[in-house]
């Protein structure tokens, strides 16, 4: 699990799914972070939050259709 230092946007998932995606971002080089509810998101336990930095358009291409639309923005 990479530590991120800029935060911007996050997609929530569940555990089952995490690692599906986390596998794939690995893949392709793009740089992400792993958070539970205990780090400050509105999570409810049980879910996990996939964050990454500002990216690149191609890596930001890929991400949106890896999850199927735009994430939430971190809060500040």
């Amino acid at each position: 699990m990479n530590v991120l230092e800029n935060k911007s946007f996050y997609y929530v998932t569940n555990w089952d799914d995490a690692s599906r995606y986390t596998q794939a971002l690995e893949a392709a080089g793009i740089p992400h972070s792993v958070e539970d509810h205990t780090q400050g998101l509105p999570l409810k336990e049980g879910q996990l939050a996939i964050v990454f930095p500002d990216l690149p358009v191609k890596q930001f291409d890929f991400v949106h259709k890896l999850f199927g639309g735009v994430g939430d923005r971190y809060p500040q």
